[in-house]
């Protein structure tokens, strides 16, 4: 989920005015013509065809609306080894209905925002090596000049490790909530329009195609997805694989852009023609980032559970409450 170019700022109690908060509804669409005419740039020209096929091309363990989050939550529960799988499974309908929680927090709470994406492009440029020695080599945090840019990379490491925490001291029903937040900013990551300034077309007159790539090509394709992700594996180096997923995902913006601007050349927004020519060039990409989002996610989960230090798992919901008891009556025992 992320903020739309055309949504009125909502007004801080300060004051001052937040980013916009995006919507994933297609009131946003601008009919070519007028000011939301497309201008053909020469970054759309030449590299069109060679970043299509790139898109269908698979990349080795390599946000969304609603569904494309509970996709991405349960296709990263069936991705665990045991035992984690089994106890992942015993919460999948929590992890899967909760998936878009943070979206529901970020509506009502101006600071929630920017823990949604990352504007990798805001500060700095590819390869991002001034972010990569912040964020990888120093393990600084973000600087408060940052922050209106999103500080997604940070949050996912924060929820990871609190997750991890919170396995270790074996409070089940803070694991679920922690599993939830690191699953929903990791798949936020993983969309390519959450690591860029041009988030919603608006720098190139595309505005709107945000919602059309996230949300209704989700929606109108996921029925014939069956996501089959990398399995999950430990991550020594958990912001390292973080920054690794960002510039990865950077790499497929103009896949987006230059689907969109075909799709909608000769046309409308409006015209059916636009949606099933986008759909055919940009869902190969959408179901790719979709599948990398659940082997992140799902390696998150594992990374925290080793971190834990593998820590007895219940399997099944009713066990949770047998060794939360023995867990407190060892406790007391102990003092």
């Amino acid at each position: 989920m992320r903020k739309s170019a055309q949504i009125k700022p909502i007004a801080n109690p300060n004051g001052r005015h937040s980013r916009p908060l995006f919507s994933s509804r297609r009131d946003h669409m601008t009919p070519l013509g007028g000011e939301g005419t497309l201008r053909v740039s020469r970054w759309l020209q030449a590299p069109v065809i060679l970043l299509l096929v790139l898109a269908q091309r698979s990349v080795p363990g390599l946000a969304w609306g609603d569904r494309g989050h509970t996709l991405i939550n349960a296709a990263a529960v069936e991705d665990l080894p045991e035992p984690l799988r089994s106890y992942f499974r015993a919460r999948k309908v929590y992890i899967v209905e909760h998936a878009s929680d943070p979206d529901l927090l970020a509506h009502d709470d101006d600071a929630e925002r920017p823990h949604h994406y990352t504007d990798l492009d805001a500060e700095d440029t590819f390869p991002f090596l001034n972010l990569r020695r912040q964020f990888v080599l120093e393990k600084a945090a973000p600087k408060c000049w940052q922050l209106p840019h999103g500080d997604s990379i940070w949050q996912i490491e924060r929820f990871t490790l609190r997750l991890a925490d919170s396995l270790r001291r074996r409070r089940w029903q803070e694991a679920d909530h922690d599993a939830v937040f690191a699953a929903h900013y990791a798949a936020d990551l993983t969309q390519p329009l959450h690591t860029v300034t041009n988030y919603d077309g608006q720098l190139t007159g595309q505005v709107g195609v945000h919602a059309r790539f996230e949300t209704d090509l989700v929606n109108a394709l996921a029925d014939d997805w069956q996501l089959r992700p990398q399995p999950a594996v430990f991550e020594p180096d958990l912001r390292a694989r973080i920054f690794q997923e960002a510039v990865a995902s950077f790499s497929y913006r103009d896949v987006i852009f230059a689907a969109d601007h075909i799709a909608v050349s000769g046309r409308n927004y409006l015209d059916p023609q636009y949606a099933a020519t986008f759909y055919k060039l940009a869902g190969p990409l959408a179901e790719k980032r979709l599948t990398a989002g659940a082997s992140f996610v799902s390696s998150l989960w594992y990374t925290a559970w080793v971190r834990a230090g593998k820590p007895l798992l219940p399997s099944k919901p009713m066990q949770v409450e047998v060794l939360e008891r023995k867990s407190a009556a060892s406790s007391k025992v102990s003092r």
